[in-house]
């Protein structure tokens, strides 16, 4: 089954349409490594040669490792350092 947390159930489905609208959308590497990790997590089959083939159509094989390492990591959800450093 899919990522369980406390009852929840997530699932994502069709990852191969999500990630090519996210692409064509112009996010990052980071967001796709997001949708890339849950659906690591999810039961819902996916054509990875596929969504690997696009990631590196659009990034390199060199981005493709990058969001692989980010999404199998976690790191993608981590907190990311503010850009404005003004103190209030």
């Amino acid at each position: 089954m899919g990522t369980e947390t406390s009852g929840f159930v997530s699932e994502l489905m069709a990852v191969e349409m999500v990630i090519e609208n996210e692409i064509k959308q112009g996010c990052n590497q980071r967001q796709i490594a997001q949708t890339y990790a849950l659906a690591l997590r999810s039961s819902w089959p996916t054509d990875w040669a596929k969504v690997n083939a696009m990631i590196v159509q659009r990034w390199s094989s060199a981005g493709l490792n990058r969001i692989k390492n980010m999404a199998w990591s976690g790191k993608c959800f981590e907190p990311q350092p503010s850009k404005d450093n003004r103190q209030p």
